[in-house]
């Protein structure tokens, strides 16, 4: 069978497969015209990711100082970034208030407590989530995740906390 159009006459097969491949494209088109994923969703992502990123070059950062110690101290300090947290050695000046209204317990020094409130606000800001912090007594970085609202609980090791407004 063939089909005319202004004294052209075009075989049906030929009408049939450009009618075919005007439907595929159609669908292709369709189907990039929406991701699926809204603004919201989007900015989300993107600021996750950055706050992985920052995390990242912090712990990045935190290890290259590590280092940098060990070969000042002939390389007798040992360093445990992204290893199993150990707590604080307990000092007298550690334990309890670390002036203001930062405080640790008994197995965090306040060196540490100091740290890990920087890295809250550094890192975090508000809300909860997981920061790391330089232990200057240890010279070892500790995992230590922080709880929304106030007080800020930040724990971490075995039983080492640190709370701040």
């Amino acid at each position: 069978m063939n089909v005319r159009l202004d004294s052209t006459v075009i075989p049906s097969k030929f009408l049939l497969l450009g009618l075919a491949t005007l439907a595929a494209l159609s669908l292709v088109l369709t189907a990039c015209g929406d991701s699926g994923a809204s603004q919201e969703e989007i900015e989300a992502a993107r600021q996750q990711g950055a706050a992985k990123a920052k995390q990242q070059a912090k712990i990045s950062q935190i290890q290259k100082e590590l280092k940098e110690l060990k070969k000042g101290k002939g390389g007798n300090a040992a360093a445990a970034v992204g290893s199993s947290p150990a707590p604080e050695e307990s000092s007298s000046s550690g334990s309890g208030n670390c002036g203001g209204s930062l405080s640790a317990n008994g197995n965090t020094t306040c060196g540490f407590a100091v740290n890990v409130q920087q890295a809250y606000f550094e890192e975090i800001g508000s809300g909860s989530g997981t920061v790391v912090a330089y232990s200057p007594t240890t010279g070892q970085a500790y995992s230590m995740y922080c709880t929304a609202g106030s007080p800020h609980e930040c724990s971490g090791g075995n039983d080492a906390a640190v709370y701040f407004p």
